[in-house]
């Protein structure tokens, strides 16, 4: 609002138009599109986009009045209250008017009025530094404080409580990818070819960048796939639903098939959400393999990946651990943008997930080079039961020996030799070979 019209002091006051002004009408949404717009190129103190503050108008708490001068919106203020709290989120002025801090504080008069009537007992504002708004503040009285506003985007796609709980889907903790350790190879590929073209569409169209909107990671039991599938919904703050195809078995082929679309078509009413399902060996086997679901599922299945291909905030993540039993039809690029190997720990990645875990268990000095030696043939799974025992075996010991101290690098390496280790070298062979005929990232 800084661009506005100073008033002339030559000016004959009887040229000057007072604005009339009232409470805003849906009508009026198009000329204040046009005025917000406009203020767009400005530095804005408000922090809200043109989306956000036509969100609010429409919101039941919301208080809204116009200034309108020859049938025109020359200037606008949007409030909220809640409780005794009211906001006032934005007073935009057309900057050709004259007389601007004179329109800003009738506005926001009349604003205050209506604030009060409905039990607000503080007013809050936030303004530039400089300019109409901070001066016409000021003249109503408006105090400065030493409080700094901190504020984060709420993700649009988090889905009503009510539609999660009827598929049996849950908002995963947001800090979940950012607590991942280990595996880091594996990661960032997820974070750069899935993650972030996603969270990011508007840069990701500028380079003419497809966001994916279906993947398949594949890899022996227990090397973190289903982790990987919350830590993208953790990132993306979108809803989590798994879809477990051994739940569908023993209804009946068509009644299997039938429960599968309803299950696809709740997912497509939420306006995002991470769909995850879990052993699709058993959706998408070869064609004369033996099956646990009848192939009409399996169609219903194939039927529905072109609809995410459609939905702009929805991704499917297909997990196996026997992708050389996939028919091969099923993994076309046409169907899945990514074939990710989610593999086992390597040295490395077991010292960052030992590192984790002992830091959490105990303050002792601990050799973590031996247990990582130790642990060849451990998936994060293994890793994670076995420090479990060892906190379990040194909480006993204090117990029952009354020996205090929490667990040493003995107690790690005696739960370590009492975990049946889930790899094999010849798992871990095979994974090799598969991943070269058919991982795509």
């Amino acid at each position: 609002m800084t661009g506005c019209v100073a008033y002339s002091r030559v000016m004959n006051e009887t040229s000057y138009m007072t604005p009339t002004l009232r409470p805003y009408r849906p009508q009026d949404l198009g000329q204040i599109l046009d005025l917000w717009q406009r203020e767009e190129a400005a530095p804005r103190a408000d922090g809200l986009s043109v989306d956000q503050k036509v969100d609010l108008l429409g919101s039941e708490d919301s208080v809204s009045f116009v200034a309108q001068a020859d049938e025109r919106v020359v200037g606008v203020a949007l409030a909220v209250v809640s409780g005794v709290i009211a906001w006032i989120y934005s007073v935009s002025i057309d900057h050709d008017q004259d007389r601007c801090e004179d329109i800003a504080r009738r506005l926001l008069e009349e604003v205050e009025v209506v604030l009060a009537e409905k039990g607000a007992r503080k007013l809050a504002a936030t303004a530039a530094s400089d300019g109409i708004l901070r001066n016409a503040l000021k003249a109503r009285g408006y105090e400065e404080t030493k409080l700094e506003l901190m504020h984060r985007d709420v993700s649009a796609a988090v889905a009503t409580p009510a539609a999660l709980a009827e598929l049996g889907g849950r908002m995963i903790d947001p800090n979940l990818w950012d607590e991942l350790k280990g595996m880091d190879d594996v990661k960032e590929i997820i974070e750069r070819r899935v993650i972030l073209p996603l969270a990011e569409p508007d840069l990701a169209a500028r380079h003419s960048v497809s966001p994916p909107r279906a993947i398949v990671l594949f890899g022996p039991p227990g090397t973190g796939k289903t982790t990987f599938a919350k830590g993208i919904a953790s990132r993306l703050e979108w809803p989590f639903i798994e879809v477990q195809p051994a739940e569908l078995a023993g209804e009946g082929a068509e009644r299997q098939a039938k429960l599968l679309a309803h299950a696809f078509d709740l997912v497509l009413e939420l306006e995002a959400a991470v769909v995850f399902v879990d052993e699709v060996e058993d959706l998408a086997s070869e064609r004369d393999a033996d099956r646990k679901v009848n192939t009409s599922v399996t169609n219903e299945f194939l039927k529905q990946i072109p609809r995410f291909r459609e939905a702009p905030h929805h991704l499917l993540v297909c997990a196996t651990n026997a992708i050389g039993g996939l028919d091969g039809a099923f993994l076309r690029p046409g169907r899945f943008d990514y074939v990710l190997p989610a593999g086992p720990p390597d040295a490395e990645a077991r010292r960052a997930i030992w590192t984790r875990y002992v830091s959490e268990i105990t303050d002792e000095d601990i050799d973590i080079d031996l247990l990582v030696e130790a642990t060849e043939l451990f998936t994060p799974a293994d890793i994670e039961f076995s420090a479990d025992k060892a906190a379990q075996r040194a909480f006993e010991r204090e117990h029952f020996d009354e020996s205090s101290g929490r667990a040493t690098t003995r107690e790690f390496l005696f739960a370590i030799k009492r975990t049946r280790p889930s790899l094999t070298e010849e798992a871990i062979e095979t994974f090799r070979k598969e991943t070269k005929t058919f991982a795509r990232d």
